[in-house]
């Protein structure tokens, strides 16, 4: 069995050395790296500099963003499996011999459990929080029965005649995706009965941001890809999506400015940090605010975007 690992790019210049050299370095031998650039910084080079043909690297002619730079890499790929990576995960040396054992079982599809590193910094552990409640308040073991063992995850993974089954990841809009994408391709997955299991013995590990610039431009692109799904895939009229943006809008700033709702959310979140202290609860109060705007500056913007390339 042949597993193809997919990473498209765009500026990781600092984190793509440390997860190549984790894929270089996995115990299972029958595999092949693609990575996908579409990068305006040094990350080709540094692939070009430190890989050798071990690693595929792809230079599309246009930068049509991540979406079709994830379908390019599944059109070149030859294995029988997809591992559909983001450059900021590291995967351990026995991955692909674990999730083999569930293609070998007749599954379709491997959806695995992340782990945050860094946790020194606010923001990670921020991250952590967030992941770590849904994980212990059990909505990963709920998302086994309401939908179908198919969720996505870092480190996602898919027999590659399933995914051919599929549209694959949405693109040809007049603006590229930024985020949600993976949630319609599960969906897609879903419709075409796809046969997918959860392992929650298996962990990745996952680089979060570390400053507040990353934090801000990871949670804006998350902000922006809402109303791009909404319009593009939901089929939502304008007026729709700019009633519903103005409702969230309001209620998010006076979810700020009432104060105690933002700080008993964040007390609460606490529970599932490494650092339990008054400290804790006013960083994660800052993150929540940053977070919130961050959104809500994200899908104002995307939504302009769209409606300047598609009314105008």
């Amino acid at each position: 069995m042949k597993f193809s690992i997919i990473i498209p790019t765009f500026n990781e210049e600092s984190e793509i050395f440390s997860t190549l050299t984790a894929l270089t370095n996995l115990e299972y031998q029958n595999k092949e790296i693609i990575v996908v650039d579409d990068s305006t910084d040094n990350t080709s080079k540094i692939i070009e500099k430190h890989f050798d043909e071990s690693v595929i690297l792809i230079n599309p002619k246009q930068r049509k963003g991540r979406c079709e730079a994830r379908n390019i890499g599944i059109s070149r790929a030859t294995g029988d499996i997809l591992i559909i990576l983001n450059a900021d995960v590291l995967l351990p040396k026995d991955f692909i011999s674990r999730i083999k054992v569930h293609y070998d079982q007749g599954f379709d599809s491997v959806t695995v459990m992340a782990d945050v590193k860094y946790l020194n910094k606010c923001y990670a552990r921020y991250f952590d929080a967030l992941s770590s409640k849904k994980e212990k308040t059990g909505q990963y073991r709920e998302r086994k029965t309401t939908h179908k063992g198919i969720y996505w995850s870092e480190g996602f993974s898919v027999r590659r005649n399933m995914a051919l089954k599929t549209n694959l990841f949405p693109t040809g809009y007049s603006i590229p995706i930024e985020a949600g994408e993976d949630v319609e391709f599960v969906n897609l997955l879903r419709n075409n009965q796809c046969k997918g299991m959860i392992d929650e013995t298996l962990r990745v590990e996952h680089i979060a941001p570390d400053t507040l610039t990353e934090f801000w431009r990871i949670r804006k692109g998350r902000g922006a890809g809402t109303p791009q799904i909404r319009l593009f895939i939901n089929n939502w009229s304008f007026q729709k999506v700019f009633f519903v943006l103005l409702v969230k809008c309001i209620l998010r700033y006076v979810f700020i400015l009432l104060f105690m709702p933002l700080v008993v959310y964040n007390y609460r979140l606490t529970k599932y940090s490494s650092q339990r202290h008054m400290t804790e609860v006013l960083k994660f109060c800052f993150c929540n605010v940053i977070e919130l705007t961050a959104f809500t500056v994200g899908e104002i913007g995307s939504f302009i975007k769209i409606f300047r390339k598609e009314k105008l």
